[in-house]
């Protein structure tokens, strides 16, 4: 008989652990209509890990993904993603996706294919040149143009652009299935200014388009040379992607949803001299925004640093090799992290309709982003509205190929907005552990619908074999939470690995995903 853990095991969840600053920011009423003001907002613990794969260290023709520049575009058609390889060349190439793994062993995880395209440049080929020198590519998206088909947008950026005179962002592949023969048209110009907009790209939901005016996003953020050219913080265009099908460059209108700037920065204690900034400093990053669809939440995700130590310029880190840092860096060498930023779009609806200013909104929430690898640094990421599910690169995770090898790992979430252990009591039952993925202990944290009910909270190993019960009782509606030492029933500390957790409320049963690290 199949055990019941394997048989509904595409029910369960894994949230994310939410160390977490929480900012209350502005919510501001809209002119939306009243189903977009009903929509929940996100938190961490409602982002959930499907699983990873990795990508070979292999040369494919003139580039590698050895030190890749990260930024990623999944094509659903194929389901395969474009990539952007070693940072020398800004060449892609195209990999089928294997299936995922939900585990965060190396070794576990399933290892891409050889290319369905090799690597081919895209920066030296557009048809007007490329007078802005720009040299990095900053985020790519599939998008069906109108009597075009599926084209492949490209943003670029100049890396050092000393005088921050760029004007340039995006490219324009035709043939996404001919990455080294398409016609590549542009250099094409978003409103806005150049080191705002020539980052990620996005796809609006649905239920966001009429009320933005556009369909997809544009953003970038500082963390790289010229701070002064840059939106210090993440930023947020809406654009309509139509006005690509032009055989030649041409300005593209934006509309600004979130935006900063040095004089207006999303904190100005950049260099955490305070010790209490911990929002945004010199090292912060974004590489990947999206409204998350059935959400009222603008979610971006990148790196940051300095928070505990502050930020200084090219000094000698503590804890590092002893040389001087190259630009900005935390103090302490171990002062990075992987980051994450939540905004309430009713926020961004006020400033796209002139209520609020785009540099006076705030997360309602950010904080650490929990490493489920080996990287301080995310290089890109993809949303596919299809399957609902968020691609994210971790940069240089993988070193097990070789003692030079450093390919990203790709990993993949979906978003459960759920708010059932932050709100008053839901029609169902909802259960989360804080933190997930845990090392030695955690916090299980759910919720009962009905009053008096029995309540049957017990955790599984992966092969479905019953290793604790937590929970035997009847329990009064409301929340409740209890801890796990990740020991089993004789008090021996279990594996690292994933667990299950199945709560039953009056025998219907809800299941949840831990991944308890080494």
């Amino acid at each position: 008989m199949a055990s019941p853990i394997r048989t509904l095991v595409s029910l369960s969840l894994l949230a994310l652990s939410p160390v977490v600053a929480v900012s209350p920011g502005a919510t501001t009423t809209t002119s939306g209509g009243n189903a977009l003001l009903g929509l929940p907002l996100l938190h961490l613990g409602d982002i959930v890990y499907e699983g990873a794969f990795r990508l070979p260290d292999d040369t494919f023709g003139i580039s590698s993904l050895n030190y890749s520049q990260g930024p990623i575009a999944y094509d659903g058609s194929s389901h395969s993603i474009l990539i952007v390889g070693h940072t020398y060349q800004q060449a892609i190439a195209e990999f089928a996706v294997p299936p995922l793994v939900v585990s965060t062993t190396l070794s576990d995880l399933e290892m891409a294919t050889a290319p369905l395209q090799t690597f081919a440049t895209l920066l030296d080929r557009t048809t007007a040149g490329n007078p802005d020198e720009l040299d990095r590519i900053g985020g790519m998206a599939l998008v069906d143009l109108p009597s075009h088909g599926t084209v492949l947008l490209a943003n670029a950026y100049e890396y050092y652009d000393a005088p921050a005179d760029n004007s340039e962002t995006t490219a324009v592949l035709r043939s996404p299935g001919d990455l080294a023969g398409s016609e590549v048209v542009g250099f094409h110009t978003f409103d806005g200014g150049a080191g705002h907009t020539s980052g990620w790209i996005s796809p609006v939901p649905t239920e966001w388009q009429a009320e933005l005016g556009g369909s997809y996003i544009t953003g970038q953020s500082s963390g790289i040379p010229i701070i002064g050219r840059l939106s210090v913080g993440p930023s947020a265009f809406v654009f309509d992607p139509s006005a690509f099908v032009a055989d030649g460059p041409v300005n593209v209108p934006t509309t600004p949803l979130l935006d900063f700037s040095l004089d207006h920065p999303l904190h100005t204690d950049l260099m955490n001299d305070s010790r209490e900034n911990d929002l945004w400093t010199h090292i912060s990053r974004a590489i990947y925004g999206l409204i998350v669809p059935g959400t009222s939440t603008y979610a971006t995700f990148g790196y940051s640093g300095g928070h505990e130590s502050g930020v200084c310029y090219k000094c000698v880190q503590t804890g590092g090799d002893g040389s001087e840092c190259g630009g900005y860096c935390p103090r302490d060498a171990s002062d990075y992290a992987l980051y994450y930023w939540l905004w309430d779009m009713q926020d961004l609806v006020a400033a796209k309709n002139g209520e609020m200013e785009p540099y006076d909104i705030r997360p309602y929430e950010y904080g650490e982003l929990p490493a489920l690898f080996p990287s301080t640094e995310l290089g890109g990421g993809s949303f596919d509205p299809a399957t609902g599910l968020l691609y994210l690169t971790y940069q240089r995770a993988d070193r097990e190929q070789g003692t030079y090898s450093n390919p990203p790992v790709v990993a993949a979430y979906s978003f459960q907005a759920v708010s059932g252990l932050d709100e008053p009591v839901p029609s169902e039952a909802v259960i989360r552990n804080v933190p997930n993925p845990l090392e030695r202990s955690t916090s299980i944290e759910y919720s009962v619908a009905t009053p008096n009910a029995h309540v049957l909270l017990e955790v599984f190993d992966s092969g479905g074999r019953l290793v604790r019960t937590l929970v035997d009782r009847s329990q009064s509606q409301g929340r409740h939470a209890v801890g796990w030492s990740r020991r089993d029933a004789s008090g021996s500390e279990l594996p690292a690995g994933v667990y299950h957790l199945r709560l039953s409320v009056d025998g219907e049963p809800t299941y949840h995903k831990m991944i308890a690290l080494q």
